[in-house]
Parts: C-alpha cells; sequence; structure tokens
C-alpha cells in the first residue's frame, strides 16, 4: 500500500529531490493502484509484483524545434532528452535500490512492446497515462500529456518501484475546450480523432518516411 504517512512524504522528497539533481523539471508519484484497468502487458504490478509506485519524471522540450522549417532539430532534441531521461530513471533506479527498494527504469522511447488487443506499439508502460496518474497532467485531444507549467512540450520517462511513497494529486482540469480542433484539423495525415490513440500507421509513415525528409 502506498504510504501517506511521514515516512512516504519524507521518501516522496527525497526522490524528488535526487530527479532535480538529475536536471528533471517535473516529478511526480503515483499508487500502483491507479493502473488497475491496465492490461497486463503494460500493468506496473504485472512487470514488477512488488511494485507500490510509479514515479514519472519531465524534461522541458527545446520550444524552439517547433518552430523550425526542418524537422532535423526536433529529431536531434528528442534524443537527446531520450538519452537524459533514460540516464535520469536508471540514477533514481539505483538511488532507490540502494536504500534497499526495487527499481525498474521503463525506457523513454524503446524497447517497446505490441499490444495485440489495442493492435499498437508502445512502451513498457504508457508514459502518458503514468504521467497523468502521477499527476504532472492531463491527456489533451493530441493524445500528449499536456501539463500546466510547459504544455505538451515535455519528455517523459518513469521507474517502478517497491518503494511506497506519498502520492501526487491527479489534474482533473481538462486542457481542450470541447469545440477546439486546431491538432485534428493540423494533423498532416488526419492521424487524430479526438480520441485516446493517434493512428500510428498514418502518423509513423509520415514521420518517419520519405515525405519532407522523414523524422
Amino acid at each position: 500500500m502506498v504510504s501517506d504517512d511521514k515516512a512516504g512524504r519524507d521518501l516522496a522528497g527525497m526522490v524528488k529531490e535526487r530527479a532535480g539533481e538529475l536536471g528533471c523539471d517535473l516529478c511526480g508519484i503515483a499508487p500502483v493502484d491507479r493502473f488497475g484497468d491496465m492490461p497486463d502487458i503494460s500493468n506496473p504490478a504485472k512487470i514488477l509484483p512488488e511494485a507500490e509506485s510509479v514515479i514519472v519524471i519531465a524534461f522541458r522540450f527545446l520550444a524552439s524545434a517547433a518552430q523550425a522549417g526542418s524537422a532535423v532539430p526536433y529529431t536531434i532534441v528528442r534524443n537527446g532528452l531520450s538519452r537524459k531521461v533514460d540516464e535520469a530513471t536508471i540514477g533514481i533506479s539505483y538511488f532507490l535500490e540502494k536504500l534497499g527498494y526495487l527499481a525498474l527504469p521503463t525506457g523513454a522511447i524503446e524497447p517497446c512492446n505490441y499490444d495485440k488487443e489495442l493492435g499498437k506499439t508502445m512502451g513498457l508502460i504508457s508514459l502518458k497515462n503514468a504521467a497523468r496518474q502521477a499527476g504532472l497532467g492531463t491527456v489533451g485531444k493530441n493524445t500528449l500529456l499536456v501539463t500546466p507549467r510547459f504544455g505538451n512540450m515535455v519528455w517523459l520517462g518513469a521507474v517502478i518501484t517497491s518503494a511506497a511513497m506519498a502520492p501526487d494529486r491527479l489534474i482533473e482540469v481538462n486542457p481542450c475546450p470541447p469545440s477546439c480542433r486546431i491538432c485534428m484539423d493540423s494533423c498532416p495525415v488526419k492521424a487524430l480523432d479526438g480520441g485516446p490513440f493517434m493512428d500510428q500507421g498514418r502518423c509513423w509513415s509520415h514521420a518517419f518516411g520519405s515525405v519532407d525528409g522523414g523524422e
């Protein structure tokens, strides 16, 4: 059971302090029971049966990369942040292991799993859902996490751990006005429909294919 007593709050504070030392811009904690409706393949409690908490960290994405006339700067930032995220989650995992807990980094981009039921490729866990459960933000119509501080310009990582810690409160405010369609209408391949998932096939054929240089 996730602890909300002084020991649980103190440990949560220590983890967040360590995350800050590792350069993370955001850090939140979710109790593992918030993931009860996730499929086994991406359920933290199935990945680590002793799991009590999921720690989610975020690095701010370089906003200037989205203004470039080429996708290359965005890709450079994405690759660099992915390395930083993995280094941070590995560092937090070592920190917790030294304190006597089990801790598993989940990966910023890959390796990935394929969920046959959903027909989608996904990380070890859904980082966007984990971030939502850890109180970092909510998921918008663009299927991205939207944070109060940085909008959707963040790169995510997570640690599954046996450490029981005080959880963060969920953010309930929906960032998207009901009638807004900016992201759906802007998508060049119409991979968004306002639902919880994008059309990965359409998106990836454009993002990683030969159209406009790919990447």
